[in-house]
């Protein structure tokens, strides 16, 4: 009798290790399934954004090919330029596709180290006062001068944070300002990054965060849009188990909020 329990009980044991795996194995599938859908349309829209970049690329060096010794040397530099423009479109889109892709593996790895969070938002602002400086954009820094450590990618979380400031300063009038907070409570920190741009319409909001969903094609300064930078945002800040959230009036400006946890 107790050679049968014993038995019973390890057969039990083995029923619930299969079955265990059996759950598992189909969450890995449905993971590997999801990844290898969005991967597909990843790619689809890829094609479908590169279509007419190659196209007017094809057709342009067609047309100087062609009858080049009867254009004037101002025609060919304009045409060459319109080459140039639609050539480094296509590499930024490869480029922040292949970003996109590389976040959504199941695999990717991030480095985390401790860090001073008040300097790395300041080494990211500087890079843009050549941009700012272009649209004479007053920017207002409010961060404290007592380091804030946290434990994150500095790389990965540069990358988000840089996102979103160009974006901001993408969709920002001239002459405007844009304000960048650091807030500090017990357990969290808060960045704030305000424009007084076009804004947002409120049945665009949610959408701003999916790939390649743009508001305006082109920015004001007529660069055409991609939209990747705040889909790899929102996935990079959302695995530093922080969160996102943006608020937006039409003509008015927009506000996005990153809040990153101290632990």
């Amino acid at each position: 009798m107790e050679n049968k329990n014993h038995e019973s009980a390890y057969i039990n044991k083995l029923e619930e290790k299969v079955v265990n795996l059996s759950l598992q194995l189909k969450s890995k599938t449905n993971e590997l399934n999801y990844t290898n859908e969005s991967h597909r349309k990843s790619i689809g829209k890829l094609i479908h954004n590169l279509k007419n970049p190659i196209g007017v690329i094809f057709s342009f060096s067609e047309i100087l090919l062609e009858d080049i010794d009867n254009y004037s040397s101002e025609k060919i530099e304009k045409y060459l330029e319109i080459i140039k423009n639609s050539a480094n479109f296509s590499i930024e889109t490869l480029n922040s596709v292949a970003k996109y892709i590389q976040h959504q593996a199941p695999d990717f790895k991030y480095t985390f180290k401790s860090l001073n969070y008040n300097q790395l938002v300041l080494t990211i602002i500087d890079e843009f006062n050549a941009e700012l400086s272009k649209k004479n954009i007053k920017i207002e820094k409010n961060i404290p001068e007592t380091p804030i450590i946290l434990n994150l990618d500095a790389k990965e979380i540069s990358l988000g944070l840089r996102n979103i400031i160009h974006n901001a300063i993408r969709y920002s009038t001239n002459n405007s300002t844009l304000k960048i907070t650091l807030k500090e409570s017990k357990s969290t920190v808060e960045t704030t990054i305000i424009d007084e741009g076009i804004g947002i319409l409120k049945q665009d909001l949610q959408a701003i965060f999916k790939e390649f969903f743009v508001v305006n094609t082109y920015s004001e300064d007529k660069q055409k849009c991609i939209g990747l930078g705040l889909p790899i945002a929102k996935k990079i800040i959302k695995d530093h188990n922080g969160d996102i959230f943006v608020t937006s009036t039409f003509n008015k400006g927009t506000s996005f909020k990153v809040i990153l946890p101290k632990k």
